[in-house]
This record gives structure tokens, C-alpha cells and sequence, in this order.
């Protein structure tokens, strides 16, 4: 094979001297996962890296923003209603992608941690994995062990030898678990694209909220870990100073509107998806997450990078960064209210993303060179 830290290191590059780099993953539709996705791919070395992305759906509005240098291809499992007729057909489709792709590139990357079709691409594709966790399981799964070993035992994890967490108590709780993956397990939180971030939020918008004081809420509309109706709670109990809104959409999106026209609340509104909720966090007073579980939401980053506090129910960090008296307030749900008062009047630590967001893209392009480099 060669000593490949003289490639790696080289000033000049060939694409003959470039890894071969296969990451597979869902959609490029809205949400934190993809955007960190396209955040990560775009920010890889390009005189480094040949990169194919492989999505299970080629579909999502990130989809224009990947760089033009980066092959995106689809493999589509058929799903159907004849599931007789589907395992034909995705036999025949797994048969046919290994035929064309088996052990062609030098290092693969699952990063959809739920989608089985992205796990079968990476460890097909290469001899050199990494596998993304994106999730705290443990708590998904209402903490019941058996569903969350016999979620990850179906992943093959045997078969990679890194494990990326995009934050330490997702990391620490499987491990709790797997405690035979803990030297080959890192924490390494999103990238962001800061410019864009920052450009974007200078476009004008009209707040459709006449309240003095204004948080929002950006994600996917899904009850049952985002727990929304604790902000639909607040704009029903608070008084008339503060108003929320709410950024996304999701399979939730009808119950909500329902419960905020059925309690004639004036003053939630709900935005639906939008390309740049950028420009309504920076017109916001505060950002709100209600979550229960969570990896390390990308909309953390966002509301740091724009300066504004964050009310949460969910402790989440990396190596770098702890929301928690630092960049805002993490506090059960029912203290949410209490709180209100106080997050308008928080003053978030300043730090230098750049910096930040340099060392982060660093360890995941010296974990994908480890990775090649082990035996």
C-alpha cells in the first residue's frame, strides 16, 4: 500500500493520489443531519479527497448546495407493498452495486445511523468504515437496553473501525453498553458554514409577532422527541410579552396547528419550512429547543454564531462547546416558564467559531487518514 502520510501531507496533489472517499447517507431534505452533511462534505479537503456521496433518496433542497467537485449518486431500495416483489428487486440491486463497487474506495462513511441501505453501501464499498451515531439511543428508546442493543447490533458495527458521536453524552451512554468500543469511539460535533450563516441572516423578513419578546424554535415538527406542545404550553400560560415562532415542518405539523387554533393563541405562529430561518433567529430574542433527546442540535451552532441565548431542556456537548451557563439555560420542563425572564437578560460567552469549526473539520479529515492508514 505505501505510505500514504507522504500523500497525505503533499503540497501537490493527482487525483491518482487523492483517497477514494464513499459517504452514504438518507436525503438532503431540511433538517440537522443533512445540513451537516453538506456542511462536512463541502469543507473536506478537495486536493485530499475524491468524494462520492450516495444517497438513498437523491432528493432535498440542500441538494444544489454541494460542491461541484462531489459525485452524488442514488441507490434506492425498493419499498412496496409486496415485500416478495421487494426482495427481488433489492437482491438483485445489492447484487448489481457490489458487482460495480465492491471494495473500490479506499474509505466509507455511513452517516445515516438509522438507514440499514446506507450501512449495506459503506461496508460493501470499502475495507476502511466510519460509522456516525447522530443520536442519543438510549434515550430514543425510552432507555429500554434491548431495543437499543438490537438496534445496533443490526448495524454491524463490528465492521467499523471508528465511531463518530456529535456529542459526549450520546457517546457516554452507548458505551454504557458497548464498552468494547470506547478507544475507537470520538466525539466530534457539526460543522457549520459560518458565512453563509452570518450572510443569511442579514436579509430583511417581517416578524409576524408584535410581542416584545420573540423565540423560536427551528426543527422537524415530531412530537415525540421535540416535544413542542411545551412551547404551545408557554405561549398559553406567559404573559402577553412573549411570543414564539415556530421554524419546520414534519408529520406533527397538522396536531400543532390544531391545538394553537383550537387555544386561539395570537401569539405562536408556525412558519413552516424555510430555506434561511437564519434571519428570523437573528430578529429573534432567544432560541428554544424542548426536546427530550437530542445528539447536539446544529441550530445550537447557529444560534451561537448569531449571538443568541439558548432555553433548552436538553445537556448536550462536545469538547468545545457546553450550552449550560455558557451560551444559555438548560432546565427540566416545567422550570421552562421560570426561566423566561432570565433568558432574556443572558449574555452568552463569546468565542471564535472559526476556530472552532477549523479543529473540527481536522479531526474528521485525521480520522478518515487513520482510518486508511490501519492495517
Amino acid at each position: 500500500m505505501g505510505n500514504r502520510n507522504s500523500i497525505i501531507d503533499s503540497e501537490i496533489y493527482g487525483d491518482n493520489m487523492k483517497l477514494k472517499l464513499i459517504i452514504s447517507s438518507y436525503n438532503l431534505d431540511f433538517g440537522g443531519i443533512e445540513k451537516s452533511l453538506i456542511n462536512m462534505v463541502n469543507s473536506l479537503d478537495a486536493k485530499k479527497y475524491d468524494i462520492t456521496l450516495v444517497l438513498e433518496n437523491k432528493e432535498g433542497v440542500f441538494l444544489k448546495d454541494i460542491n461541484k467537485n462531489i459525485k452524488v449518486i442514488e441507490y434506492h431500495p425498493s419499498n412496496t407493498n409486496n415485500k416478495i416483489i421487494d426482495k427481488v428487486i433489492n437482491l438483485f440491486k445489492r447484487v448489481s452495486w457490489i458487482l460495480k463497487h465492491h471494495n473500490k474506495y479506499d474509505v466509507s462513511i455511513c452517516y445515516a445511523t438509522y438507514s440499514l441501505s446506507s450501512n449495506f453501501i459503506a461496508r460493501s464499498s470499502s475495507k476502511k468504515r466510519l460509522f456516525y451515531i447522530h443520536s442519543n439511543y438510549y434515550e430514543v428508546y425510552n432507555h429500554d437496553e434491548s431495543k437499543v442493543l438490537d438496534f445496533f447490533d443490526k448495524r454491524n458495527l463490528d465492521d467499523y473501525s471508528k465511531i463518530v458521536f456529535v456529542s459526549n453524552e450520546s457517546r457516554e451512554s452507548f458505551l454504557k453498553l458497548y464498552p468494547k468500543y470506547e478507544k475507537n469511539s470520538f466525539v466530534i460535533n457539526n460543522i457549520v458554514n459560518i458565512t453563509e450563516i452570518l450572510n443569511l441572516a442579514k436579509e430583511e423578513c417581517k416578524i409576524p409577532l408584535t410581542n416584545k419578546y420573540i423565540g423560536v424554535f427551528v426543527g422537524r415538527l415530531e412530537e415525540k422527541s421535540k416535544k413542542i406542545t411545551r412551547i404551545v404550553g408557554l405561549a398559553k400560560n406567559c404573559n402577553k410579552d412573549y411570543g414564539f415562532l415556530i421554524i419546520g415542518d414534519g408529520p406533527d405539523k397538522d396536531y400543532l396547528s390544531k391545538i394553537i387554533k383550537d387555544n386561539k393563541l395570537k401569539n405562536i405562529v408556525m412558519m413552516g419550512s424555510q430555506k434561511n430561518p437564519y434571519k428570523y433567529i437573528a430578529r429573534s430574542n432567544f432560541l428554544i429547543l424542548t426536546s427530550d433527546y437530542e445528539g447536539n442540535p446544529v441550530v445550537f451552532n447557529e444560534a451561537i454564531i448569531l449571538n443568541k441565548p439558548i432555553l433548552t431542556t436538553i445537556n448536550t456537548s462536545d469538547n468545545e462547546i457546553e450550552i449550560n451557563n455558557n451560551f444559555g439555560i438548560v432546565c427540566s420542563p416545567n422550570e421552562l416558564q421560570s426561566n423566561l425572564n432570565k433568558i432574556i437578560k443572558f449574555k452568552s460567552k463569546k468565542l471564535d467559531f472559526n476556530d472552532i469549526n477549523s479543529n473540527r473539520i481536522s479531526k474528521i479529515e485525521r480520522l478518515i487518514d487513520d482510518v486508511y492508514e490501519e492495517d
